[in-house]
């Protein structure tokens, strides 16, 4: 004995599948146009430089990273230290990191720190362990997680104070090999 199933069952079937498709796709689309889905090349004119998209990335990644050291200040040496790192590899600017270094002090010009930034790719996130070993005087651990590897730096950083009471850096050595 054959059954047979009514036909107008599987249609419906059939077509609220097709529909829910549609739906999806429908929604899919308006999303993308909404958000900006279109010209992957517009040109910007050379306005929008290609770090500027890249750092709240970076900053949400952070900001969800139990490691990360936060913005840091210039209250403190571990403050500082911190604000150096921040400005480093979420902010990557030159120009901001080297406002955190004593003016007088032996350490690059804002154009070489820019230069070195440059270097790490985006998406790199690090750590910082900071850990006071004399007065103005500080060891750091950097842990810098980069998208193909991971590099550990080991640094003995020292910090004045400037007149207006804002903590700045005075020298950064590397420790070890």
């Amino acid at each position: 004995m054959t059954t047979r199933r009514p036909a107008g069952k599987g249609l419906t079937y059939a077509g609220l599948g097709l529909a829910a498709v549609a739906v999806v796709g429908l929604a899919g689309w308006s999303i993308t146009a909404f958000v900006g889905g279109g010209d992957d090349d517009a040109d910007f004119g050379g306005l929008v430089p290609d770090t500027a998209t890249a750092a709240p990335t970076a900053a949400a990644a952070a900001a969800d990273d139990p490691c990360s050291p936060g913005e840091g200040d210039q209250l403190s040496g571990e403050g500082v230290i911190a604000a150096l790192e921040h400005r480093y590899y979420l902010l990557r600017s030159g120009e901001s990191v080297r406002e955190l270094m004593a003016p007088d002090a032996p350490l690059p010009e804002a154009a070489m720190i820019q230069q070195g930034i440059d270097t790490v790719p985006l998406g790199t996130t690090h750590c910082l362990e900071v850990t006071a070993i004399g007065p103005n005087t500080y060891s750091a651990q950097i842990t810098e997680v980069r998208p193909d590897r991971r590099n550990e730096f080991k640094q003995r950083i020292t910090t004045t104070t400037a007149e207006d009471g804002r903590v700045m850096i005075r020298s950064i050595e590397e420790v070890g090999a």
